[in-house]
């Protein structure tokens, strides 16, 4: 289901922002492990290709190393036609092209088909976007993607990421089900070079975040998955039904608070079969108990 939504909301959101753009774009702020080409029109002899070293410096022509790493391409640009037409060339036309982009990568790991690392051809990108780089969501794709700012040359290893994941305070959550389901693109959350993305799968996921648990007076007790708009009515249904030994006006719903605390909330499911009550929405971890009538 989030696969194949993922396909439609990419579709969607590449026509409505336009893929198509120029190699060089001029807002691109180059940096180390770019592969560049500066030429001046009609003079050939001074076209160069090179990287940008890690002290984000090229080797151009009679000027030696010259800074272009943290510049965007039309500040390398201007800088260099200045320079140029000041001691070499009268009125010089510089061109700047980024042959190869590595400067800005993101690695991207968990329920999706090819994870590992991208090069960003922007200055950022979307979460929707680097997805597709890994070529969609998989199909045991959960409901929460999360960013870690930075988390790439930071000089913490693999193994730490489940921890970065678990409790850094800067992280960015994604409700991939709010994206991909219900197409509110606020969730499309931006993504720079140096970030760790992680799309949770349904099983590494807390289960808290993609079951509700239905126990007691019915057929088949059990967790069921969340889906958004899940109610008490439609989760007795999806476990069974009642059994003919329910009690089902002493019904409780057991939910965690975010400061651990637990709440107890009573529900009469016959009055609300008989539509006497509203139906009661769930949330995601929440437990309903029916008991069984002694009578």
């Amino acid at each position: 289901m989030i696969a194949n939504r993922f396909k439609l909301a990419l579709l969607f959101l590449l026509l409505a922002a336009g893929f198509g753009r120029a190699l060089a774009q001029e807002d691109y702020v180059l940096g180390p492990g770019d592969k560049i080409k500066i030429l001046v029109n009609g003079e050939d002899s001074v076209t160069t290709e090179g990287i940008i070293t890690p002290q984000g410096t090229i080797t151009f022509w009679v000027l030696g190393d010259i800074k272009a790493g943290g510049k965007t391409v039309a500040e390398f640009k201007n800088e260099l036609t200045k320079t140029l037409a000041e001691k070499y060339f009268q009125n010089p036309v510089v061109n700047v092209e980024i042959m190869e982009y590595h400067s800005k990568e993101v690695v991207i790991q968990g329920a999706v088909k090819s994870p590992g690392s991208y090069f960003l051809d922007t200055n950022s990108t979307t979460i929707l976007k680097i997805i597709s780089h890994a070529g969609g969501a998989s199909e045991d794709a959960g409901t929460y993607a999360y960013i870690i700012r930075g988390y790439i040359g930071s000089g913490k290893s693999g193994k730490d990421i489940a921890e970065a994941i678990a409790n850094d305070p800067n992280r960015v959550e994604v409700n991939l089900k709010k994206l991909l389901l219900d197409g509110d693109l606020r969730e499309d959350q931006p993504v720079y070079g140096g970030d760790f993305v992680f799309i949770a799968s349904t099983s590494s996921e807390e289960l808290s975040r993609n079951f509700v648990w239905v126990e007691g007076a019915v057929k088949t007790p059990g967790k069921i998955s969340y889906q958004p708009g899940l109610t008490v009515l439609s989760a007795v249904i999806a476990a069974g039904d009642l059994t003919d030994y329910a009690s089902p006006n002493k019904a409780v719903i057991t939910r965690k608070n975010p400061d651990g605390s637990a709440s107890r909330i009573k529900v009469k499911i016959k009055n609300i079969r008989k539509g006497k009550k509203p139906d009661v929405p769930l949330q995601p971890g929440d437990r309903l108990t029916i008991p069984q009538s002694f009578f």
